[in-house]
C-alpha cells in the first residue's frame, strides 16, 4: 500500500520519526507536547466524543481522520478552548490547559487554521498574519490612540515576524495585496503563517488541503513538511489520504467520537476497524437493483463547479438510467455532495451540462428543478425542528400540491413511514436520529420526485436504523423512483445499487457494476490512499 515514493516531492521524516521509531509508552510520554486524556464531550443528548486519548510527540505531524461526524473538528475546538469537555483533560507541554479560553491558550503555544477559509478579505496580506501576532503584544485601546514608543516598537516586531512568517509560505512578495485577491490555494497557505506567527508550539491544521487542485495540494504538503523541518509540532485533519498516508508519522482514527485505531501509516491502512469505518459494512445482505434499461434520465457531461476560488469538481461525467439506483461513493472531501447539489441547482457549473431527460437543468433555479421531478434530500437532514412532523412534510408539497391533494399525499407518505404517522404532530426536533432522517426522505417523496437525490442517509445511525433507511430506498425505487445514492457506507450503497461511480479530489475515478466495484481494490485505495 505505502511504495518508496513520497507523494507531492514530501522529503523524508527525520530520523527517529514515523515509521520503525522504536519506543516504549514510557518513552512517548516523556516526549509528548499535546496531552489529550479522556476527553468526553456532550451536546444536548449527544456524545460527540467520548473519553478520547491523544497524545502527540513534540516534533512529530500526527494525523486525525475518520468519517464525515466522526468528531475531529470538535476535538479541536475542545482542544483551543473552544468548546469546554464535560470531562477529561488537556495539557500542553505540561501546562493545564482545560477550561481556558481561546484567547489564553493561543499564547501558551497553540494555534490553528480553519475547515472553512477564515481571513481578513478586505485586509492586505501583510495586515492578516500581523493580527496572528496580536497575542505576543501588550497594547490595547489606549495604545492604539496614542502610540507611545514602546507601542511602535511592537509594531515593528509585529511586521518583522509577519514578513518572516510570509517568507516561509511563499507569499512575501504578495505583502501588500488585499487577501481576496489571491488564489485559493496562497489564501489557505496565508492562513498557516499567520498560524506560525503566534509562535505557536503546535499548529492544528484543519483539512488544509480541503478544495486544492493537485498542484496547490502538492505545494501544501511540502509547506507543512517544511514546517516540521523548522521545529514546529502538527496535528492535521485531512481528508486526501495519500498525503496523510505518506506526509504523517503517526496516524488516530475517530469513529463515532471514539478512538479506534492509533499507529503509523501502513498499520492504519491495513487494520480492518478503520477500513469498517470508512467503507462500512454491508449488514445483512441486501437485494441489488436489477440494471433498468429505461434509457438516460440523468446525464452530467464534463461538469466542473466550485465555491468562489475553490474548484470542487473536475469534468465530472455521469449517467442515470431511468428506474436505476446509482451508488456515488469516495472518501470525506471527493465531490460527491457537490456533484449533488450541482444537479439540484445549488452549485452554479463553470463548465459542461446537466440533462434531466430532455431538459436541460444547468441554469434553472432549484424550484424549477423541483418543479422538473428532481429532489434532493441533503446531508444533515435539514428537517426544519420546531415545526411538526406533519408541517414539515406539506413544505415538501408546496409546489406540486394544494388542498384536497396535499392531504391526500401527506396521507400515503405517512403510510410508507408508520413511526412518523404516529408522530405527526411531534416537533420534528423531538425525534430520533433515524426518524428525522426518515422524516427527510419522506418530505422529499411528498413532491413525487422522477429522481431522488439521497446524500449520505446513514450518517449517524445506529446499525438497526441504517436498514431500516435502506429498506425503505430499496421499497421506494421499487415502485418507480430513479436513485441517485451518495454514501459513505461503500458496501451498503453497492449492495443496493445496479452501478457506481467512484469519486477522489472532484474527478470520476472509476465506474461500472456495482457488484464489480465491490471487489475492486481501488475502492479501498480511494478512501484510505495508498
Amino acid at each position: 500500500m505505502i511504495g518508496s515514493a513520497r507523494p507531492g516531492g514530501i522529503p523524508p521524516r527525520p530520523p527517529g520519526g514515523g515509521e520503525g521509531r522504536p519506543e516504549g509508552v514510557a518513552g512517548r510520554a516523556e516526549r509528548a507536547l499535546l496531552d489529550v486524556a479522556g476527553v468526553t464531550m456532550n451536546f444536548g443528548g449527544l456524545c460527540a466524543l467520548s473519553h478520547v486519548d491523544l497524545r502527540v510527540d513534540d516534533g512529530e505531524i500526527r494525523a486525525l481522520i475518520g468519517p464525515n461526524g466522526s468528531g475531529k473538528t470538535t476535538l479541536l475546538n475542545v482542544i483551543t478552548g473552544v468548546y469546554r469537555p464535560v470531562a477529561g483533560r488537556i495539557a500542553l507541554g505540561g501546562r493545564e490547559l482545560t477550561g481556558l479560553r481561546p484567547y489564553q491558550i493561543t499564547p501558551l503555544g497553540i494555534a490553528r487554521t480553519f475547515q472553512n477559509i477564515q481571513l481578513f478579505s478586505d485586509m492586505t496580506v501583510l495586515d492578516n498574519v500581523r493580527v496572528g501576532y496580536h497575542c505576543r503584544t501588550r497594547s490595547e485601546l489606549g495604545g492604539a490612540l496614542f502610540r507611545p514608543a514602546w507601542v511602535r516598537a511592537e509594531e515593528r516586531e509585529a511586521t518583522e515576524a509577519g514578513l518572516a512568517a510570509l517568507e516561509v509560505v511563499g507569499l512575501a512578495a504578495r505583502r501588500d495585496e488585499l487577501a481576496r485577491h489571491l488564489p485559493y490555494g496562497q489564501q489557505r497557505r496565508l492562513e498557516v503563517a499567520r498560524a506560525m506567527v503566534t509562535q505557536a508550539r503546535l499548529l492544528l491544521l484543519d483539512e488544509p488541503m480541503a478544495g486544492m487542485n493537485p498542484h496547490e495540494a502538492a505545494e501544501m504538503t511540502r509547506l507543512i513538511a517544511k514546517i516540521r523541518d523548522q521545529g514546529k509540532t502538527i496535528l492535521l485533519i485531512e481528508h486526501n489520504m495519500k498525503v496523510v498516508m505518506g506526509l504523517c508519522d503517526r496516524v488516530s482514527v475517530l469513529d463515532h467520537g471514539e478512538k479506534i485505531a492509533e499507529g503509523v501509516p501502513a498499520e492504519i491502512q491495513t487494520d480492518a476497524k478503520v477500513i469498517e469505518a470508512y467503507l462500512g459494512t454491508g449488514l445483512r445482505a441486501a437485494t441489488r437493483a436489477p440494471r433498468a434499461g429505461g434509457g438516460a434520465l440523468l446525464a452530467l457531461e464534463s461538469v466542473s463547479a466550485g465555491y468562489g476560488n475553490i474548484r470542487a469538481l473536475h469534468d465530472v461525467s455521469l449517467a442515470v438510467e431511468e428506474g436505476e439506483i446509482v451508488a456515488l461513493i469516495g472518501a470525506n472531501g471527493a465531490g460527491k455532495t457537490s456533484t449533488l447539489r450541482a444537479v439540484s441547482g445549488l452549485l452554479p457549473l463553470a463548465s459542461g451540462r446537466i440533462t434531466f431527460g430532455r431538459t436541460p437543468l444547468h441554469g434553472l433555479d432549484p424550484a424549477a428543478i423541483v418543479s422538473a421531478g428532481v429532489v434532493h434530500v441533503p446531508e444533515g437532514r435539514r428537517i426544519f425542528t420546531e415545526l411538526t412532523v406533519a408541517e414539515n412534510l406539506a413544505i415538501g408539497s408546496y409546489l406540486h400540491h394544494r388542498g384536497k391533494d396535499a392531504g391526500r399525499r401527506l396521507a400515503e407518505v405517512l403510510r410508507r413511514f408508520p413511526v412518523l404517522e404516529g408522530r405527526a404532530r411531534q416537533p420534528g426536533g423531538t425525534l430520533s436520529g433515524g426518524e428525522q432522517q426518515m422524516l427527510a426522505i419522506a418530505r422529499g417523496l411528498m413532491a413525487r420526485p422522477k429522481l431522488l437525490l439521497l446524500d449520505e442517509p446513514s450518517m449517524g445511525l445506529a446499525p438497526l436504523m441504517v436498514q431500516a433507511v435502506f429498506d425503505i430506498i430499496r421499497e421506494i425505487n421499487a415502485e418507480g423512483t430513479t436513485i441517485l445514492l451518495v454514501e459513505q457506507n461503500a458496501p451498503m450503497a453497492l449492495g443496493i445499487a445496479s452501478r457506481g461511480y467512484v469519486m477522489e479530489s472532484g474527478r470520476i475515478v472509476l465506474h461500472g457494476a456495482a457488484a464489480a466495484l465491490e471487489r475492486d481494490e481501488q475502492v479501498k485505495r480511494a478512501y484510505l490512499g495508498g
